[in-house]
């Protein structure tokens, strides 16, 4: 199993999302890249997070690889013509992007990294998967903020790369 795999998995799935968070006009942060301080997280905004990847070798060179995707959003509540559905129309947007297949390209500077694609992470469909939405509304009694978070697990299946 190639050292790069987590890399190349947690940098493709940060560069395919990043086009919808931009056709929302949201900003987009990467959770563990992007830095940020008390005041950009308090404004609208949406993090990625990639846990994983998980594999198991199932025969010779041959593995199932797991990948969680979670995506935080923050929504300012009451702002000047601010729309109370703003979160809704994001989290749906996402969730429909979600539901496709997410292609894994060997990215970065590296002597091995040449943008070939390995394979995509597509979701599982184990009884217990499934594309979630959950909304948590507002996160505390003083801050005025909301928050949704839209979670998946992936699953792609490779051989020793």
């Amino acid at each position: 199993m190639d050292e790069n795999l987590a890399r190349w998995i947690f940098a493709s799935v940060a560069t395919h999302f990043a086009t919808t968070a931009s056709g929302l006009s949201l900003p987009y942060w990467v959770d563990g890249v992007d830095e940020r301080d008390e005041d950009t997280m308090r404004v609208d905004h949406v993090e990625c997070r990639v846990t994983g990847p998980f594999t198991k070798e199932v025969s010779n060179g041959y593995y199932k690889v797991d990948v969680g995707i979670n995506f935080l959003f923050t929504k300012q509540m009451g702002l000047a013509g601010a729309d109370a559905y703003d979160i809704v129309r994001w989290t749906g947007k996402f969730h429909s992007v979600m539901l496709a297949p997410v292609p894994i390209y060997k990215y970065g500077p590296g002597v091995s990294d040449d943008d070939s694609l390995i394979g995509c992470l597509v979701v599982k469909k184990d009884r217990n998967e499934a594309v979630r939405i959950f909304h948590f509304g507002q996160i505390g009694k003083e801050d005025r903020l909301k928050q949704a978070e839209a979670d998946a697990l992936y699953g792609m299946d490779i051989t020793t790369i």
